[in-house]
């Protein structure tokens, strides 16, 4: 006899971190993380019935990489403009056509590193999700933004709540 293998329902919300890319999925009796790097993942199952608490911790990581981004975006823009202004100004010399290319693959340089400056604001705040079992407190890979993590989380405490009010507390008499 053969056992039905679990149904997973995917978790909104996906993150990436220094792990990689995460995912969290629900099944019947337990929450599954997934980490991925290109062709490798790891798995972590989590059971319902060991579930203590789960937190949404904000954190400053869109900040880190808007700094970071816009930082590289305006030093791309001011050295294309600089390229593009001294091939402007020397427009009878041979060379100032020279100056062309680098203020264009500046230019594209810089436009890349706003358009990532712009798609990590658009995301909104970042977060961190732990979750405390009875083994102690675990960090999930995903989800990595707070509006994503606080769906995420009301819909994993609830499906948690459901799950413990159907086990018995440890101890506890069962009716006759």
């Amino acid at each position: 006899m053969s056992t039905a293998a679990p149904v997973y329902q995917k978790v909104v919300g996906a993150g990436f971190s220094w792990k990689g890319h995460g995912s969290l999925w629900l099944a019947e009796d337990h929450l599954l993380e997934v980490t991925s790097i290109v062709v490798f993942e790891q798995y972590r199952r989590f059971f319902y019935e060991e579930a203590r608490a789960f937190v949404v911790q904000r954190t400053n990581v869109r900040l880190i990489w808007g700094w970071l981004l816009g930082g590289a975006g305006a030093a791309f823009t001011l050295v294309a403009g600089i390229c593009l202004w001294v091939g402007l100004a020397n427009g009878t010399e041979d060379w100032h056509v020279a100056l062309y290319v680098p203020a264009v693959l500046f230019g594209m340089g810089a436009l890349f590193f706003l358009t990532l400056l712009v798609i990590n604001l658009s995301l909104g705040p970042s977060c961190r999700c732990h979750l405390l079992t009875s083994t102690g407190w675990k960090a999930l890979s995903a989800p990595t933004r707070l509006g994503a993590a606080e769906r995420a989380q009301a819909r994993i405490v609830s499906v948690i709540q459901a799950a413990q009010e159907l086990v018995p507390a440890p101890g506890a008499a069962t009716a006759p």
